[in-house]
């Protein structure tokens, strides 16, 4: 009798907890037509994806500027690392196809962005932060920092994101 009444007690715990989770609670992601346009870049296979002020503020979207490219200096002796000028943006910047490509967004314009493949040669930093570029957007471009994944998704039309 008393494991029947903390089966049920349990059974309502979990029933209260689950309507806490309803379809009306705002979605932290882009899920409307109204939200983003995607376009063709002609020439390949990437969308350029525009987003609303309000979609950008959601997804929390952040930007940095690329640098110039500075020269690499190695030790002595045999290295791995990269050979010429290089890049550094914060590794929260670069994001990962299924093919193993590397790529960052860019913001040719407000709200409007564009992936761009890079060539991340080494990640480095006290917490691995920052992706030393071989190949990377010219200097001065801004690219976005946090939120790629997100653009990602949206150019790949996840979460109901319409053409």
């Amino acid at each position: 009798m008393r494991t029947s009444r903390w089966i049920v007690a349990g059974g309502i715990v979990v029933a209260l907890g689950l309507t806490g989770c309803s379809a009306a609670e705002p979605s932290t992601g882009v899920d409307t037509a109204a939200d983003s346009k995607l376009q063709d870049v002609p020439g390949t296979d990437l969308k350029q994806v525009t987003l609303t002020e309000h979609a950008a503020t959601r997804l929390g979207l952040q930007t940095v500027t690329v640098g110039g490219a500075v020269p690499v200096v190695t030790a002595p002796g045999p290295s791995a690392g990269p050979s010429g000028p290089v890049t550094v943006v914060p590794y929260s910047a670069v994001i990962y196809t299924p093919d193993g490509s590397a790529w960052v967004y860019t913001v040719p314009q407000p709200f409007t962005y564009v992936r761009s493949t890079v060539v991340v040669t080494v990640v480095q930093g006290a917490k691995g932060d920052q992706a030393v570029l071989a190949q990377a957007p010219p200097a001065g471009t801004a690219i976005v920092s946090v939120g790629a994944v997100e653009l990602y998704g949206a150019e790949l039309g996840i979460g109901n994101v319409e053409e």
